[in-house]
């Protein structure tokens, strides 16, 4: 079958090569997608949605909405039983309740409050709670940050939103660090490999129309149920892995056919009945491996 395969393939190239620049066009087409990549999950049978989802009607005042950072203040010589340093944190965060996007300041002074205060007493901890989410309120933190002046306290910014956004900021940089030496490393090292661009550059071909085809299933797929953002650097490793690993299986057995004299067409065709075997199983295993993970 495979090698039939192979026979068909080499006939009708340039309708199969057609078919792949019209498969690359609707893939750059399809990024344009409005998808759903990490936002509000969709609606789910799960029972811990639905448990989730009667909290969130039932007991709003527990279950809260928005998120919320933390304010840590403190001094080298003031304790919190000081009147003066009372007055600095009572002072610093008086203007965050007057903002529209702050719902909620609980400081060590308020009623039920007792743990927000270190064991030594010259900490103490202010949480803020905000309407929006975190992706949303990380883009006006600095604001309020802005408006708490601690006066005689030291104040660190710190919590769910800020870590939040430092954590993914920080991630999201480095994976596209990665992937911008990853690709030119690549490229060298399968010219050196193959000792021809055009070999080499068919690894890289096959990778960005793998790593495009998923990018645009992720988009299409976050419509239905939950995709992080990171699933885009994980379709860039894996695609482009792959690509270049079966890439470098199936031309280096081509090669190897030419050598030996084959035909053009017997070398596909006989690539198609090893190679192409081997590359055709072990995708569908990788496939059926990470189908799990949906």
């Amino acid at each position: 079958m495979f090698e039939r395969w192979g026979h068909i393939v080499y006939r009708f190239r340039w309708p199969f090569l057609a078919v792949a620049v019209v498969t690359l066009a609707l893939s750059i087409v399809g990024l344009g997608t409005r998808g759903n990549v990490d936002g509000p999950q969709p609606a789910s049978p799960l029972e811990s949605d639905r448990a989730a989802g009667l909290v969130n009607a039932e007991l709003p005042g527990v279950a809260g909405t928005g998120s919320s950072f933390l304010l840590l203040f403190s001094s080298h010589d003031l304790i919190t039983t000081d009147a003066s340093y009372r007055a600095a944190l009572e002072q610093a965060v008086a203007p965050l309740p007057r903002d529209p996007r702050v719902v909620s300041v609980v400081t060590p002074y308020s009623k039920a409050a007792a743990g927000l205060v270190s064991r030594d007493r010259h900490e103490a901890v202010a949480v803020v709670r905000v309407k929006d989410d975190s992706k949303v309120a990380s883009a006006y933190l600095p604001q309020l940050r802005a408006i708490v002046h601690p006066g005689r306290l030291q104040v660190v910014l710190t919590g769910n939103v800020p870590i939040n956004h430092a954590f993914n900021t920080t991630l999201e940089t480095d994976l596209q660090r990665a992937e911008l030496i990853s690709l030119p490393l690549a490229l060298i090292l399968l010219v050196l490999i193959f000792r021809s661009a055009i070999a080499a550059l068919l690894p890289i071909g096959v990778g960005i129309l793998t790593i495009l085809g998923g990018v645009v299933g992720i988009l299409l797929l976050s419509n239905y149920t939950y995709v992080s953002q990171y699933a885009f650097n994980i379709v860039t490793l894996i695609g482009l892995g792959v690509s270049i690993d079966y890439s470098l299986m199936f031309v280096s057995r081509y090669r190897e056919e030419l050598q030996a004299g084959a035909s053009r067409e017997q070398a596909v065709a006989t690539t198609m009945a090893t190679a192409g075997r081997a590359i055709t199983f072990s995708g569908l295993t990788v496939a059926i491996g990470l189908s799990s993970l949906l």
